[in-house]
This record gives C-alpha cells, structure tokens and sequence, in this order.
C-alpha cells in the first residue's frame, strides 16, 4: 500500500488523536470530533456513539474500567477522500488483574477536513483495510463495487440487509403485467424468489455491462440464463437496472426494459 499521496496533516491529526488517547487528554480529543460525529465500535458489541456527549461518554467509560491502557500505532495510511487507516495493538489491563490484553485491531477515520466525522474499528485486520480501500475510492467506482456485493449476495440466494436503507424499494418496470414494487430487505428476497423460482436447476444471473455511474446511482445490463419450469430450451433475459445510492446504502433499484429508459431516469438522456 503506498502513501505517495497521502496527506500529511491527516497523518499528523491522526497521530495527534492517539497522543491524546494514551495521554487520556479526552478533551483534547474530543474537540477533534463536531457535533454529528461518530465512533462506531459496534463490531465489539460496544454500541455507535454519535455526537460529542456520546463520545466523551463513552470514553469516560470504557476507560473508566481500564487500570491501563495503551494504544501502540504499527500502520498508518492516509487513503484519500479524508480516509486514514491505522493498524493498531491495544494494550489493556482490566480492574485489579494483572493479565495484560493484547489487540490487534484497524481503526479506520474519516476526516472532513481537520475534524474526525467518522471512526470505525474494526477487529479484523483485513476486514478494516479492505473497508478503508472502498472508502477512498471515487465515489462512481465506489458505488459500482456496493452495487456489486448486492449482486453476489443475490447470486448467492442472499439478502445484503446491511448494504440496504431502511426505505429501500425494488421496482420492475419491465412490462406492464411485471409493474410491481418491492419494499425493504424482504422485499428483496420476494423479488430473489419470484426471479429464481421461474426457473428449473442452475441459473446464470449477473451483470453484463456497467453503463454509467455516479456518486448516487449505478445503471448497468443484468443477464439472466436459465431453463424456465415449463421448458425444455434455456433462455437468456436481458434488463437495464438502476440503483441509486446514499451513505453507502441501496434506497432504490428499478429495472427498465429499455436503456434509453433507464437513462432518462437519471438525467443522462433526453
């Protein structure tokens, strides 16, 4: 991973934010965050903190239970987009033990220009850097790739609930007699299995082409390969969908038998 353009403020803020963690300097610390700031720490089943009241909360006590306490950096990458991923060991004895906890975790920050918006850590290693790499990326490329974990997750007869708004609706625009809508995760897997139940044995379902993208939607050609129940000849279905995309969650996909259609939803034809 190289840091050839990385920012070095960022590298120093970051920096700065663990000084004052090991130092338990929380207010220093929290003047580092703004007012709709979040520190998730939900992968430890230790709850998401958002806003400045929370977070120092928090802090006061999970230290609080903490006789010492010590974060020691081993990476540290500013990724673009205000993106910087730490690899860290934590140190930790707890009350009057005197067993000393070793952790190796990937806090992952997000900076909106010198003021943490978001950090995330994650007990995986790799889980937190892959996390960070989509993070930086542009946001169009960024949007493709979510676009295609929700298709893996489908191929593989799955709901990604956790890629999905709570609004999120799917839609088919296809034909008149398929006009229907689908709402929410089970929604989705309604629309998996009227999809998947027409067919007999293996079925080939996936994306084709990606035809545009953005930072809030993704159009792309989905294929469909597959024996219908009440046939003995395979049949290839061919639609244009869209997705469109807000902090990092599916609110909406439609399916359009026409790409000029589908197009025109977004504003990229006339």
């Amino acid at each position: 991973m190289s840091d050839e353009n990385a920012t070095p403020d960022l590298l120093e803020l970051t920096r700065g934010a663990y000084e004052a963690l090991n130092g338990r300097d929380f207010d220093a610390l929290v003047e580092m965050f703004a007012p709709t700031s979040v520190w998730d720490v939900s992968r430890w089943g230790l709850g998401t903190h958002t806003g400045l009241k929370a977070i120092r909360n928090f802090l006061h006590d999970w230290f609080d239970s903490l006789q010492q306490y010590e974060v020691q950096v081993e990476e540290m990458h500013a990724l673009g987009r205000g993106v910087v991923l730490v690899v860290v060991n934590q140190l930790a004895q707890q009350g009057a033990s005197r067993r000393v906890l070793r952790v190796r975790s990937a806090p992952v920050f997000v900076w909106a220009e010198e003021t943490i918006a978001l950090i995330t850590v994650y007990p995986d290693v790799e889980e937190g850097r892959a996390a960070a790499m989509r993070a930086a990326l542009p946001s169009s490329q960024h949007n493709i790739d979510l676009h295609e974990r929700i298709v893996e997750a489908v191929r593989a007869r799955r709901v990604p609930a956790e890629l999905l708004a709570p609004q999120f609706r799917i839609e088919s625009r296809l034909t008149p007699a398929t006009d229907r809508q689908y709402h929410g995760a089970e929604g989705l897997r309604e629309w998996e299995d009227d999809l998947f139940e027409a067919f007999a044995g293996k079925v080939d379902f996936g994306v084709e082409k990606v035809i545009a993208a953005s930072d809030s939607f993704v159009v792309v050609r989905f294929t469909v390969v597959g024996r219908p129940l009440r046939s003995s000849d395979p049949v290839e279905l061919r639609w244009v969908g869209v997705t469109w995309f807000r902090d990092e969650k599916a609110t909406r996909a439609v399916g359009y038998r026409d790409q000029d259609d589908a197009l025109k939803a977004v504003g990229l034809a006339a």
